[in-house]
């Protein structure tokens, strides 16, 4: 066998803290009725909709499952290099020659053996091979997790040590390493019965059992166990091997956590990064409307606050009550807003239309007026922090004159003379009337809904508008139940995996909501993921953003910077382009501040 070096392309580590908040001077006359209290409470704007690294989709949800579960790997924020979590170490992966996986790799791993579940006993491989087979299982909710796992074939553990096991994989996927350092889940709390026993991981990945394995009765049990309410929402069934525990999950309020007394990981604190664990308690308080998260700033009754709009933000970063107790981060996000069309749609099909709808957003006005500034326009879905984003793509010119010249060729003209133009459709007239759908509660959805509608109102287009509670509107874009919809992703800083997203096979069950894709687009994607040349690979994300950028699936706005307050009595409380932008439990208390 063969070693393989792999080299992972990250951002200059000098963007990466991009503040150190925190501490206050010692003596400072500031009062604060915070001083002391060695506890934690953040600002969500919203709900989880359950703690389970694998069934929950909000990224809520991510932050806090975060301290509660651990996974084989970590990334150090600062350096954005992986590190050994769970595991004791990066694991090492092999070149296989021969044998079953010849062509692929193996990637094999050692947990600590210090790691222990709430009830004392060990986390073993065993618990690793389990949540494999949870997450494979072909009716949980896992769809838009199972496409970066495909790649693994099987898990074998060492017979003589139940703490090592190895990854096997029929292929070179280029991002193994950071796929396979997976979040491990106890058996015994999630799996009883032992249910997934039954199966072997083999059988889960066979493409010709799909159609028995989903009927099977034991599978159907397990998922809708995995599935439910009771193991993604009950505080007793949440079980990680994390130092904080569930004591509260009230829907639409709050989400509590509370320090284990004798959590394992204590004794690496100060020797592996994400060993920190010093708040005693950490309160995710849901506040959905600004008025009150602003109010809760001003009352000191939240400690970092996030999420709210740019131009509160702004005000009150010059408030001396805020700036007194708290300091202001802006660090930059692998994110971006976008209009959705769905080319499936008959209005949509044509990519005029769709070309005439992107000279009818004024981007920068959008930024200047709804974000103020505090956001970098974007061409594309590759963040402009990646070593592979292509900036050869022009961001497209808000141009009504060019609009009206597609929509003209593209047939849509003005035929009843009533201000909106229209269109022979299977026979039938059809005014180009668009639908808008987004998620309710948001004043910078509502206003760019408002800039929308007037700009393409100039063109002949009608824009009609739909708000949505959130898990309803995340409902329908999945059932591709819309014409148009606004929404983000959130990324990372990890090389870009963009089948969940991007391929044909990601229409149904994945994130390809808009129904984009041909057949060389799906052969890009599958490049990227199996190229593990970076030079090569990098050329083949410049490729396919360029055919995005030609197809208008969306119409990309911009990428927004991250705007928090925290807490000056918390020293180490650094932000970083990683999201949500600040890591609570590394908080240290100064004692000194606010007395």
């Amino acid at each position: 066998m063969k070693k393989i070096v792999y080299q992972i392309s990250v951002v200059l580590a000098s963007v990466l803290i991009l503040s150190s908040c925190g501490g206050g001077k010692k003596g400072s006359k500031v009062k604060s009725s915070r001083a002391g209290i060695n506890e934690v409470i953040i600002r969500e704007s919203a709900d989880c909709d359950k703690i389970n690294p694998y069934t929950s989709t909000s990224a809520n949800s991510r932050y806090v499952e975060s301290n509660v579960f651990m996974a084989l790997l970590d990334v150090d924020p600062n350096n954005l290099e992986m590190i050994g979590s769970l595991a004791v170490s990066r694991p090492t992966i092999t070149e296989i020659t021969d044998g079953e996986y010849k062509g692929g790799m193996s990637i094999a791993y050692e947990l600590r053996p210090e790691a222990k579940w709430d009830n004392g006993s060990p986390v073993t491989a065993n618990d690793v091979v389990f949540t494999m087979k949870a997450l494979k299982n072909p009716n949980t909710n896992c769809e838009n997790l199972r496409p970066y796992f495909e790649f693994i074939s099987d898990v074998v553990v060492d017979p003589s040590n139940n703490r090592k096991f190895t990854f096997f994989c029929k292929e070179k996927y280029f991002t193994a390493e950071e796929n396979s350092g997976i979040t491990v889940l106890p058996e015994q709390s999630y799996d009883p019965q032992g249910l997934m026993r039954k199966f072997t991981i083999k059988e889960l990945n066979d493409p010709s059992k799909l159609s028995a394995l989903k009927v099977n009765p034991d599978i159907i049990k397990f998922a809708d166990l995995f599935n439910g309410e009771a193991t993604g929402r009950e505080p007793k069934n949440i079980v990680g091997c994390g130092p904080y525990t569930v004591a509260e999950f009230t829907t639409g309020q709050r989400i509590v956590l509370k320090r284990k007394a004798n959590w394992w990981g204590d004794q690496f604190k100060g020797k592996v990064y994400g060993f920190e664990a010093n708040p005693t308690k950490i309160t995710y308080e849901i506040i959905t409307d600004e008025a009150s998260a602003k109010s809760s700033l001003l009352g000191e009754k939240t400690d970092i606050t996030q999420g709210i709009t740019a131009k509160t933000y702004l005000e009150l970063a010059k408030t001396n009550i805020v700036t007194d107790r708290y300091n202001p981060a802006t660090p930059d996000q692998f994110a971006y807003s976008y209009f959705g069309l769905n080319m499936r749609n008959s209005k949509l099909s044509d990519l005029r239309v769709r070309q005439a709808l992107a000279h009818l957003v004024d981007v920068d006005k959008i930024i200047k007026i709804v974000s103020y500034g505090m956001a970098k326009r974007v061409t594309g879905p590759i963040s402009f922090m990646k070593p592979y984003y292509n900036k050869d793509l022009a961001p497209i010119a808000y141009d009504v004159e060019k609009a009206k010249t597609l929509l003209e060729a593209a047939g849509w003209k003005d035929s009843d003379g009533d201000g909106v133009r229209d269109k022979m459709i299977d026979g039938k007239k059809t005014d180009l009337t668009l639908e808008l759908k987004y998620p309710s509660g948001s004043p910078a959805a509502d206003a760019i809904a408002s800039m929308l509608t007037e700009w393409c109102k100039s063109a002949g287009v009608t824009i009609t508008t739909s708000t949505k509670e959130w898990t309803v509107f995340i409902e329908d874009t999945k059932r591709h139940n819309f014409e148009m919809y606004f929404g983000s992703w959130i990324g990372g800083h990890t090389l870009d995996d963009m089948k969940q997203i991007w391929h044909t096979q990601s229409y149904n069950g994945g994130g390809n909501y808009i129904g984009f894709g041909t057949i060389e687009s799906d052969q890009l994607i599958e490049k990227i993921r199996y190229e593990l040349n970076e030079e090569k690979r990098n050329e083949y994300y410049k490729q396919i953003q360029k055919i995005i950028y030609d197809q208008q699936p969306y119409i990309f706005i911009s990428s927004p910077k991250n705007r928090l307050f925290i807490h000056k009595r918390f020293e180490n409380a650094n932000t970083y382009v990683i999201r949500p932008g600040f890591f609570e439990k590394e908080f240290r208390l100064n004692k000194d501040f606010g007395n």
